[in-house]
């Protein structure tokens, strides 16, 4: 899945347009298509393993064999948020010098991702949810999606070790500076605001250095 459909209210007819698909050994992909479709419309609360089982028109166990707890569940869709993320932040830095400038556009694809999937976007920024390590798929999509934005500070001949250091600081403040933006805290015209943040990401970058 690379596309997230942008919906409003409960799910119609493009959550059943998938149903063809169980029979060939694609329910899970359906389920987490459908609860990111219902997470983006409705927010976290509407998700409900139950409610996932009753849109596909399977029974509650079918859902529970790929899903077990709604904990899994969140897992999966945040870790093919980060997925959606990684794919966001390549497009947008494709074509750019090493260092700074690559830095600066996956800076502005992490917003854009962000603006575009807020509910999404406040699930993978929230409340650790692979705390007890049990999820490797979400940690592996996190740890690739930030890498992307420590290879330029390595091209940046900055040692490995304090990149991965700095990195982490940029992807923080980068997160806050975001969420703040999307909350209306800090109030940025829509039309300025990729200037905004890609101002930010040089300053953070220079900062950093």
């Amino acid at each position: 899945m690379h596309e997230i459909p942008r919906m409003s209210g409960k799910m119609t007819a493009g959550w059943q347009k998938t149903r063809k698909t169980f029979r060939h050994g694609y329910l899970a992909e359906a389920l987490v298509e459908a609860a990111i479709a219902r997470l983006e419309a409705d927010g976290v609360e509407a998700l409900s393993l139950r409610e996932l089982a009753r849109d596909a028109g399977v029974n509650h166990r079918a859902v529970y064999r790929h899903f077990p707890d709604k904990l899994s569940l969140l897992a999966r869709i945040a870790e093919e948020g980060w997925r959606l993320m990684e794919l966001r932040v390549k497009q947008q830095s494709a074509g750019k010098l090493a260092g700074e400038q690559t830095l600066v556009a996956a800076g502005v694809g992490f917003f854009l991702f962000a603006r575009d999937h807020p509910n999404l976007f406040a699930l993978m920024a929230g409340p650790r949810i692979n705390a007890k390590g049990v999820f490797p798929g979400l940690e592996a999509a996190m740890a690739e999606t930030v890498a992307m934005f420590r290879r330029p500070f390595v091209d940046s001949n900055i040692e490995p070790e304090l990149a991965r250091v700095r990195t982490a600081l940029f992807v923080s403040a980068l997160q806050g500076v975001t969420t703040q933006i999307l909350h209306g805290r800090l109030r940025v015209s829509r039309a300025k605001v990729k200037d905004f943040v890609a101002q930010t990401c040089r300053m953070l970058f220079k900062g950093f250095r």
